[in-house]
């Protein structure tokens, strides 16, 4: 039957509540507690070509990986092979640039670059325990695929990018309705849904393109994009295309839960690393950082 007394849910929650129990969350790391990341939640991360979002889903959740290690993690990217990603993450763990790694550790000895090799080992030591808890979605890139998550035990699922997903042999908007009501579904059986998307591209007045201007509704293909989804945020890139550190903003565009903040980053290109701008706010200091007061 598909109907239950709701008067369960409500005991089940204030059992919880009695008993001090917080909700999950895999928030943190270098995006802060603010992000949403956490069992039963659709998270989307919008934005342009080139602003990062591959690298930053994937830093959020190896970082997530780090911090809790009874997660597991789901890879579907439709995008990138599974070795790029791994590149990927060995560079941003070792801090060696990831053309550099692709000439290989051999031609790192005959440069005598002893110091990236072992840098570049320590990180594949460091990674190992993560990726004994991930696995990697193979072709075909469909929602059947994602829907066979629900014989598995939840933990963090990346979908990149949802518009991949979308049934070949529907209109766009329908294909897309039936990915997030998978996701969605997901999520009810304690998946924490982390989906990268593409954006339309805006126009400033004068000209050109205007990042700011992106919004919830700059998600490509459907409004079912934007109602189910529990948290949105868009990159914005504040710098120049080839800037080897980029700042990129992360705008909050949508938010069940909590505020529409702002999240400001670093993104390393060369590294595929992101780091937090945003100054740090020490809670005990909190008494002291209004106006000066008068004696």
């Amino acid at each position: 039957m598909r109907f239950e007394k709701t008067s369960a849910a409500l005991a089940s929650f204030m059992k919880d509540l009695t008993e001090g129990k917080q909700e999950v969350s895999y928030s943190g790391g270098t995006v802060g507690e603010d992000f949403v990341l956490a069992p039963g939640r659709v998270t989307l991360i919008g934005a342009p070509p080139g602003a990062g979002k591959t690298a930053l889903a994937m830093q959020i959740a190896f970082e997530a990986l780090d911090r809790h290690p009874e997660l597991s993690l789901i890879i579907a990217n439709a995008e990138m092979d599974i070795q790029a990603l791994i590149k990927r993450e060995l560079s941003r763990r070792s801090n060696v640039a990831h053309r550099t790694i692709s000439k290989g550790l051999k031609a790192l000895n005959e440069a005598h670059h002893q110091d990236q090799h072992e840098a570049v080992c320590t990180a594949y030591d460091a990674m190992k325990p993560s990726i004994k808890r991930t696995m990697h979605m193979q072709p075909p890139f469909t929602c059947e695929g994602l829907a066979e998550l629900s014989l598995v035990p939840p933990g963090i699922l990346i979908v990149d990018y949802l518009q991949k997903f979308k049934p070949a042999a529907t209109d766009t908007i329908t294909g897309l309705d039936e990915v997030m009501t998978t996701f969605r579904e997901l999520a009810m059986q304690g998946w924490a849904v982390l989906a990268l998307a593409a954006t339309s591209r805006s126009n400033s007045r004068q000209g050109g393109h205007d990042p700011e201007s992106l919004s919830l509704s700059s998600f490509k293909g459907s409004s079912g994009i934007e109602y189910e989804a529990d948290a949105a945020y868009i990159l914005l890139n504040k710098s120049k295309n080839h800037a080897p550190v980029k700042e990129i903003d992360m705008k909050c565009v949508k938010h069940r839960a909590g505020p529409m903040n702002r999240i400001k980053l670093n993104f390393h290109g060369e590294t595929m690393r992101f780091d937090n701008r945003s100054p740090e706010r020490h809670a005990e200091f909190d008494d002291y950082s209004g106006p000066a007061r008068t004696p």
